[in-house]
């Protein structure tokens, strides 16, 4: 296990220019807009999609199919991208929030510091709920032919954000750090539930595919 999580940060080191020209632009666009939590919910959206930049660098070097020849099984194979998905998620929060409170300071905000904090990570857990509705299907048609669906994915995602925030605008629902918190704690409940599902789907997928 220790050493598929090796060789995918070893494959991900190959971006870590590109990565960081990323939150140069990142860091930009937030002062233009004067705008810190664009900063602290792109980050962990970004650091996720490197996923597929690892499962992609797997899928041209048929590296699945010389895994197997290894004292690897199938299920060691798809514990590995769920455990980097939820590393990459983590290093997106802690990065996006410590870069948002520089900007925040910076720039200052009319919203409060916990319910600046407690939204980008509401926008963050739904966007992981997306990657785990993704991983199966990467699994089953491959990084490069799952993008397709990437697209209808995270319009969904924002459908559900944009409608969301229309609703308790037309109901005249006050925002408050208690409400914020509610969502927070309902969307962490999906994410660990829809975690366990898109595992199970994945380890299906997998134990059945051909290569």
């Amino acid at each position: 296990m220790k050493g598929l999580l090796y060789k995918d940060f070893c494959n991900l080191r190959q971006v870590g220019k590109q990565s960081l020209i990323v939150l140069g632009v990142f860091t930009v666009w937030s002062i233009f807009v004067k705008n810190s939590q664009l900063f602290s919910m792109m980050i962990p959206i970004y650091c996720m999609m490197m996923l597929f930049t690892a499962m992609s660098y797997d899928e041209m070097a048929c590296f699945d199919k010389y895994a197997l020849t290894l004292p690897v099984t199938r299920k060691e194979l798809v514990k590995a991208k769920y455990i980097l998905l939820c590393l990459l998620f983590a290093a997106g929060i802690l990065i996006g929030s410590l870069g948002g409170m520089v900007l925040r300071a910076f720039l200052g905000s009319q919203m409060s510091l916990p319910e600046e904090a407690i939204s980008a990570a509401a926008v963050g857990f739904l966007y992981l709920l997306a990657f785990e509705v993704l991983l199966p299907l990467v699994f089953r048609y491959g990084a490069e032919k799952a993008r397709l669906f990437l697209a209808a994915v995270f319009l969904v995602a924002f459908g559900l954000l944009y409608g969301g925030f229309t609703v308790v605008k037309m109901t005249g629902v006050q925002v408050s750090l208690q409400l914020v918190l509610g969502v927070l704690c309902t969307g962490i409940i999906l994410v660990f539930a829809g975690f366990f599902i898109s595992y199970g789907l994945s380890v299906k997928i997998i134990k059945n595919k051909e290569w």
